[in-house]
């Protein structure tokens, strides 16, 4: 077991550029200390508790996908199932090649993401709420 000074010792030689994941200092959020705010007021909001499932969530995803836009309503806490079925490629698969679980009316999400211009989370989203599921399949029923 480490000691304290240990620990202190290995976290001091894994910071800055030492660390593996370390990628010049810039960060994919422009404003990440507002996002770090706004993820640990998600993740109180829902408890700590995945938005779609109610598993335990460690992630905060923007609904609007726009990394920029930390405003609370486009942030969701999601657990890593969720948020990894939310991330899809234009062929309807996962990112890990997982195929896509809901198909309305022969729409895949990603279709119905373009119909709507959102992502394709938060259609997935719509889904997993009975009354937004609902709302949306009359609007892409009155499309048709």
């Amino acid at each position: 077991m480490l000691t304290k000074e240990g620990r202190e010792r290995i976290s001091e030689s894994m910071k800055g550029e030492n660390n593996p994941r370390w990628n010049g200092g810039s960060s994919q959020y422009p404003n990440h200390v507002e996002f770090k705010k706004a993820r640990i007021e998600v993740l109180q909001n829902s408890k700590g508790r995945c938005e779609i499932c109610g598993k335990p969530a460690k992630i905060v995803h923007h609904i609007d996908g726009n990394k920029i836009n930390h405003n609370i309503d486009n942030l969701i806490a999601l657990c890593f199932k969720c948020h990894e079925l939310l991330h899809i490629d234009d062929n309807g698969k996962s990112v890990r090649g997982r195929p896509l679980k809901y198909n309305i009316y022969d729409l895949s999400i990603k279709e119905i993401s373009k119909i709507f211009g959102v992502c394709s989370g938060t259609i997935y989203y719509w889904i997993k709420n009975p009354k937004k599921e609902k709302w949306l399949k009359e609007k892409l029923r009155n499309k048709s």
